[in-house]
C-alpha cells in the first residue's frame, strides 16, 4: 500500500433513473474548486495487490471512500460463515457504510486499485459547509438506492440465466473492461464471485453461462473474457 499526490476526483451517478441498461452512467460536474478542496480532505492510497483489504467487516468506520480506480468488491460474512457479495465498485463510487460506527461488510480491492479516504468527521463537517458538494453526495446516495432496488427485483424475479445476463450488461457499462468495437466484456471477477453476487453456486454460474451461450447471447473466448451480444441480452432480460 503506497500514498501519493491527488488525482482526478468524479463521483459516478446521475440525477434521473438511468434509460439504457448496459450504458456507462455519466459523472456528477465537479468543479475544479471543489475537487481541490475535496482532495485537501482525502489521503490518496494504492492497493497494489488483487485481494488488498480496505476495511473488515466490523472495524470501527472512521473513513468514507471514494474509487478512483480499479475495481472493489465488498461482502459481508454471514453467521455461518457464508460470503455474500454485496457489490462491485467502479471508479467514482462511494462506499464505507456504517452502522453504530461500526462497517458492515468488508471491501477488497479485486484488481490495482486508488482510493481516496476521507475521515468521515471531517467529511461531514465540509459537506454542510459546502452545499454543492453536499448536493453531489446526496445525488450519488439516490443513485446508489435506485440501484439497489432494481437489484432487489432483479434477485427476487430473475431465475439464474437472467440474473447473469442482467450482471453481464451492467458490467459492459464500464469501458475500461468493455469493448464496443469487439463487444469483448474482460470481467475483473473471478466466477465465485459472480456466484457470491448473484446468490448461487460456481457450478450454477457455469450452467447459466452454457444456457446464455448454447442460445447465443454471448460467446466465451476465455475464461474472462466474453463476446456479449447485448441486443438479445436485453430482450431476455426484458427488464423496463
Amino acid at each position: 500500500m503506497t500514498t501519493r499526490g491527488h488525482a482526478d476526483l468524479r463521483i459516478r451517478a446521475v440525477r434521473s433513473w438511468p434509460r439504457e441498461h448496459g450504458k456507462e452512467a455519466p459523472h456528477l460536474t465537479l468543479s475544479a474548486a471543489d475537487k481541490v478542496e475535496l482532495g485537501r480532505l482525502a489521503q490518496i492510497i494504492e492497493y497494489k495487490t488483487v485481494g488488498s483489504l480496505i476495511f473488515s467487516q466490523g472495524d470501527e468506520a472512521t473513513y468514507l471512500y471514494l474509487l478512483a480506480e480499479g475495481v472493489v468488491r465488498t461482502h459481508h460474512v454471514l453467521n455461518n460463515g457464508e460470503r455474500q457479495v454485496l457489490a462491485f465498485l467502479w471508479p467514482g463510487d462511494l462506499f464505507g457504510l456504517a452502522e453504530n460506527g461500526r462497517y458492515l461488510s468488508c471491501a477488497e480491492a479485486i484488481t490495482p486499485s486508488k482510493v481516496y479516504r476521507f475521515p468521515i468527521r471531517r467529511l461531514e463537517h465540509f459537506l454542510l459547509k459546502n452545499p454543492s458538494i453536499q448536493d453531489s453526495f446526496f445525488v450519488k446516495a439516490v443513485y446508489d438506492l435506485r440501484n439497489t432496488q432494481r437489484q432487489l427485483i432483479v434477485m427476487g424475479r430473475f431465475d439464474i440465466p437472467r440474473r447473469l445476463a442482467a450482471f453481464l450488461l451492467d458490467c459492459s457499462a464500464h469501458e475500461h473492461y468493455f469493448d464496443h468495437r469487439t463487444k469483448i466484456l474482460t470481467l475483473p471477477m473471478n466466477r465465485d464471485d459472480i456466484a457470491d453476487y448473484l446468490g448461487t453456486s460456481a457450478e450454477t454460474v457455469t450452467r447459466a453461462l452454457n444456457r446464455l451461450e448454447s442460445e447465443g447471447m454471448v460467446q466465451r473466448i476465455t475464461a474472462r473474457k466474453i463476446e456479449l451480444k447485448p441486443a438479445i441480452l436485453k430482450a431476455f432480460i426484458d427488464l423496463n
